[in-house]
């Protein structure tokens, strides 16, 4: 028996209201299919990129005016972060018109010879000054330079502490949820710009590319031998012959 015409149309009248209405509330989701929203940690704690000066304090006493073997090596390490930042312009600066000028002056020399050293050209090296009292007895040298860094600001915010509202009247996600992930995502890049776009593809082996293509078109095996590695020790890398 067939319902009324009029019944299926309020039927399909029904049907099409509740597709309207999912339309208008349902989830949007990006291009990998999360869901996006207020809770999204993506969103609500982004990693920001932005140009900062990461600085060195090198301490200046006057009895002890020469590097010690350990600070030389903490120079070593910033120079290291020098390179990989891509930097160009490395500032020693140096306290002026302190009682400690002339011991911070001489720290500055051997700092500069521990950067350059350690790889970075001399040339990039730039001795600056900064004010200090007269009472600044030990005013610090400082090593600096400008970098792309990443971070996150906000973390540690809880606006509502007691759950009420996040987590149990609407079931959603505390404020404070993926913020420390975030941060250490952006603590652990190299480079920073790779959260914006990917790098280049470098080019291909045209050597082995010849080959595979060689064997293919002779009917064999594309993928090649390896005679001997089977009998090369992975922890000592002796054998293969």
């Amino acid at each position: 028996m067939h319902r009324p015409l009029a019944a299926r149309a309020a039927c399909l009248g029904a049907l099409l209201a509740l597709a309207a209405l999912a339309g208008c509330t349902g989830p949007t989701y990006d291009k990998t299919g999360a869901i996006l929203g207020p809770d999204d940690y993506r969103y609500r704690h982004p990693i920001l990129i932005n140009q900062q000066i990461a600085t060195m304090d090198l301490p200046v006493a006057p009895a002890a005016p020469k590097l010690s073997t350990r600070m030389r090596g903490n120079i070593t390490g910033f120079a290291q972060q020098y390179k990989i930042a891509g930097a160009t312009k490395m500032a020693i600066v140096v306290p002026g018109n302190a009682p400690d000028a002339k011991v911070a002056n001489g720290v500055a020399r051997q700092a500069a010879d521990a950067l350059v050293a350690a790889g970075v050209p001399r040339r990039q090296i730039e001795v600056r000054t900064y004010p200090a009292g007269a009472y600044e007895t030990e005013a610090p040298v400082r090593l600096a330079f400008a970098r792309i860094a990443a971070h996150v600001d906000g973390c540690g915010q809880w606006p509502a502490e007691d759950g009420t509202m996040w987590m149990k009247t609407e079931n959603r996600s505390y404020y404070n949820f993926g913020c420390a992930t975030q941060q250490n995502l952006a603590a652990s890049v190299t480079d920073p710009l790779d959260l914006l776009y990917p790098r280049g593809m470098s080019p291909a082996d045209a050597t082995r590319r010849m080959a595979v293509l060689g064997n293919y078109e002779a009917g064999k095996n594309p993928s090649g031998t390896y005679e001997g590695l089977d009998k090369v020790d992975i922890a000592t890398g002796i054998g293969g012959n």
